[in-house]
């Protein structure tokens, strides 16, 4: 009769599946024990946190001072540096803005300075010394009695004999010269203002060229022909524009009777 043997039952079990269990079991409780060591230390911090809290005074939990004094200290006097007396310090019912701005004014030139000329008008001369017998028609039409047609006259017509002076009749700059079919040699100045003055029907010999300057009284030419005024006596076609638009150049130079 065999008799009931529990070592021997249990060193079977240990030796197969036993043993598994027996790790697991390990396992499991050094893992337990570690979470309980764990939690206690983390339980230990927060009290001494909370500690410190209550006992931290409420002054160092204000904003940052970034490096600066707050305004108690920066009040307080400093050691080595003397406090300004009384006698020196601006009064207080006195605003110190004043005197800085007194200091800042520029101070006044000690001599006045030169009134500058003021620009004077435009002087003008007649361009040829003679009567004027043509005045300027202002758009309306008049009959010319070479082309035998109702044209109109858009400038004026100076008596000159041939060969006589045409001058410039104010300062300015030469823009064209060219021999027109109708009007003869013509030179065209600009001067100030957009104001262009013509000499119609010029000796073909003028005295200027394009991009010239001129001065007032300055010889330009002499008397010749005028092509579509042939039949008339010999004279000096003058005109003017004023912004490209036809003036009459008597009105345009103040030279109204």
């Amino acid at each position: 009769m065999n008799e009931y043997n529990p070592k021997s039952k249990f060193s079977k079990f240990m030796a197969g599946k036993g043993f598994y269990v027996a790790l697991a079991i390990c396992v499991i409780g050094a893992g337990t024990a570690a979470w309980v060591a764990v939690d206690k230390t983390i339980d230990r911090i927060d009290g001494n946190n909370n500690e410190i809290v209550r006992q931290e005074p409420s002054s160092s939990r204000s904003d940052p001072s970034y490096g600066f004094p707050d305004l108690e200290e920066a009040g307080k006097a400093q050691s080595g540096i003397e406090a300004p007396s009384s006698s020196s310090a601006p009064s207080s019912s006195t605003p110190q803005s004043s005197s800085s701005a007194a200091s800042s004014a520029p101070s006044e030139p000690s001599e006045l300075v030169a009134a500058q000329p003021q620009p004077q008008a435009a002087s003008f001369v007649l361009p040829a010394a003679g009567e004027i017998f043509a005045p300027f028609s202002n758009g309306e039409l008049v009959k010319n009695p070479t082309l035998k047609e109702w044209r109109t006259h858009d400038g004026i017509d100076i008596r000159a004999e041939e060969g006589s002076v045409v001058k410039a009749v104010s300062d300015g700059v030469v823009t064209a010269v060219s021999d027109d079919p109708l009007m003869g040699m013509t030179v065209e100045i600009e001067h100030s203002s957009k104001l262009v003055s013509i000499y119609c029907g010029l000796n073909k010999k003028v005295n200027v060229k394009q991009g010239d300057q001129v001065t007032i009284g300055q010889e330009i030419g002499k008397v010749g022909e005028i092509p579509c005024e042939v039949s008339l006596e010999s004279h000096l076609h003058f005109a003017m524009k004023q912004d490209g638009k036809w003036v009459d150049p008597l009105k345009a130079m103040d030279k109204m009777a």
